[in-house]
């Protein structure tokens, strides 16, 4: 069981991203492609550490962000966060080896990945959610911390 800081991107993301990905989808069916529910961007991965929560963040601005081309980790395709996000990963417990990424396949740590261009929408983040997660078991929201927006 592991625990991760995320944010989920909204709906006219998942439906932008959806529409470049669902060919390469189709191309490549050897790979373990992330379900777009399951489509969020990992602000601080504590793995077996439970955080016990999350720290105050009313004083947090949201961060507008958008998704941006692929890139790769022994094992994992990524697609690129642009924007203002590493205060907020910090806030929540990131470290300097934090990189912004949304997972949108896993294989084998030599996988040969194809690129995946992409230059999506942008969002606010207004929210970040603490998570359980476990093989296979999906994610338990544990607390939901809503941000303020710049027009709160």
């Amino acid at each position: 069981m592991n625990f991760v800081t995320m944010a989920f991107p909204p709906p006219p993301v998942v439906a932008a991203l959806r529409a470049v990905l669902d060919p390469v989808r189709r191309a490549r069916p050897d790979h373990r492609w992330s379900a777009p529910e399951r489509w969020h961007v990992t602000l601080c991965f504590h793995g077996d550490r439970d955080p016990g929560g999350l720290p105050d963040l009313s004083d947090v601005v949201a961060p507008t962000i958008r998704l941006g081309d692929s890139g790769s980790f022994p094992g994992v395709l990524w697609l690129d966060v642009l924007g203002p996000l590493e205060p907020l990963a910090r806030r929540v417990g990131a470290d300097e080896r934090w990189r912004p990424h949304l997972t949108i396949a896993r294989g084998a740590r030599d996988e040969v990945w194809p690129r995946v261009a992409f230059e999506g929408p942008e969002w606010t983040v207004d929210e970040v959610v603490l998570v359980r997660t476990g093989a296979g078991a999906g994610y338990e929201p544990l607390v939901r911390v809503p941000l303020s927006t710049p027009n709160d």
